[in-house]
């Protein structure tokens, strides 16, 4: 019982993108591991998270990006990339280019921690970070 407990932990981990990435827990380990792992959507991913939360919204852009040029592995990576610039493009009143964000967030069917309704909610209504 306790083996199962502990598969089904590993597989949402792994779901949810929690797996190692190189140990990446800060940007300068992110920067590291891509070194050996360049088409790494989940390093590009993490990257972008860390810019995005210090308001450097032009390297995070430029990191979601990279993020949908790699493997897209994990899958989530796709979806959840799409919204993020979607976010970014809202921050800076770039509302069209947001709602096409959106819009291919949802053309991917991909509902990772609930990426179809956060889509869905920001192509009603701008996101402003609050």
């Amino acid at each position: 019982m306790r083996l199962l407990a502990v598969g089904i932990l590993l597989a949402a981990s792994i779901a949810f993108g929690q797996e190692s990435a190189g140990d990446c827990d800060t940007l300068e380990k992110c920067q590291e591991a891509l070194k050996s792992h360049r088409s790494s959507s989940l390093i590009h991913f993490r990257i972008a998270e860390f810019y995005f939360r210090d308001r450097d919204l032009q390297s995070a852009a430029n990191e979601f990006r990279e993020s949908l040029n790699g493997n897209l592995n994990p899958k989530w990576t796709e979806v959840w990339a799409h919204i993020n610039l979607g976010k970014i493009f809202d921050l800076t009143g770039q509302r069209e280019r947001a709602l096409n964000e959106y819009r291919l967030a949802r053309r991917t069917g991909d509902n990772t921690r609930g990426a179809q309704d956060e889509a869905a909610k920001y192509s009603k209504e701008p996101y402003t970070g609050e």
